[in-house]
């Protein structure tokens, strides 16, 4: 940044820097200046104009215009021109660290200016017309799939086609028992309740009645849960217990205890936030296409070194 830049326009640098308290920062109109703007006083090469006085009385009065506050508005920018102006008899312009704050304000000032309006307009809530047009094009986000509740008798002959027999045999039994015992038989909430001590290798499960809990048609991510949603969702009615099923997984006796349909939420659940997430991304497009603007505007050129 060279000196002939900075000298023009340090001046409301510093005067914004040490006019605005951090809540005042975030309140900042820059006043226009320039051509028909009128000199009400000058220090060495600082002038205050017209444009200066009626931004230091709008931030530091109140907007208050009578003659005296103007003449103490006044007294403290001729203050404060002076001090600016021994600034840049110390030739404090070039110092590193103003350079940096001024870059920072300048970079501030531009996205208020220019692209604080369009984070503003993005902020309003969008028209219901809109929200439903997404609510169509994203239903699959508000859809959840049917969810069977399952237990489980496990055992693995871990490829032991001997053992594989035993184990087939051994839960036919436990399905013969289950099926002459009424009240267990007639109550899909208790699994597979006893039996899972005896009949079954699965730890997670086998002291809680074989219950693993809500299964989707496709399982998890593992082969076993895969095996078991299989032979789960293969079964017509909640209560009913599968036939003895061996898989490479293992041997399974599985009972289907409870369903949860299908299910969409409806618009008015979700209209809140479709609207939020809308707003978001509006506003890091805005935010992504105001970067690339000024990047392909003003190039970087890098020095040989």
């Amino acid at each position: 940044m060279k000196h002939r830049t900075l000298r023009p326009v340090l001046f409301v640098l510093l005067a914004v820097l040490s006019a605005c308290s951090p809540k005042q920062k975030d309140e900042v109109t820059a006043a226009p200046a320039g051509k028909g703007t009128t000199s009400l006083l000058s220090v060495g090469s600082v002038v205050v104009d017209q444009a200066d006085l009626d931004y230091q009385l709008k931030e530091n009065h109140s907007g208050r215009t009578d003659e005296e506050t103007r003449k103490k508005a006044l007294a403290e920018m001729a203050s404060r021109a002076q001090f600016v102006q021994a600034a840049l008899d110390e030739n404090l312009q070039n110092d590193p660290m103003v350079r940096a704050e001024f870059a920072r304000i300048l970079v501030n000032r531009l996205k208020e200016k220019n692209l604080s309006p369009q984070l503003k307009a993005a902020s309003e809530r969008l028209p219901e017309a809109r929200l439903r047009e997404l609510y169509a094009a994203g239903e699959s986000r508000f859809r959840s799939n049917e969810k069977r509740q399952v237990a489980v008798l496990w055992l693995n002959p871990n490829g032991d086609p001997q053992r594989e027999k035993q184990y087939i045999e051994k839960l036919a039994t436990a399905r013969e028992w289950f099926f002459k015992n009424g009240d267990l038989k007639d109550h899909p909430d208790q699994g597979f309740s006893v039996l899972g001590v005896d009949y079954s290798e699965h730890q997670a499960s086998r002291y809680q009645g074989g219950e693993i809990g809500w299964l989707e048609s496709g399982g998890g991510m593992d082969a076993w849960t895969k095996a078991l949603a299989g032979i789960a969702f293969s079964l017509a009615e909640p209560g009913e217990v599968s036939a003895v099923v061996s898989k490479p997984e293992g041997v399974f006796l599985v009972r289907y205890m409870a369903l949860k349909p299908a299910n969409l939420r409806p618009f008015e659940a979700v209209v809140d936030e479709l609207n939020q997430t809308e707003r978001q991304q509006i506003r890091k497009e805005a935010e992504v296409k105001f970067n690339q603007t000024i990047k392909e505007k003003h190039p970087v050129q890098w020095s040989e070194s």
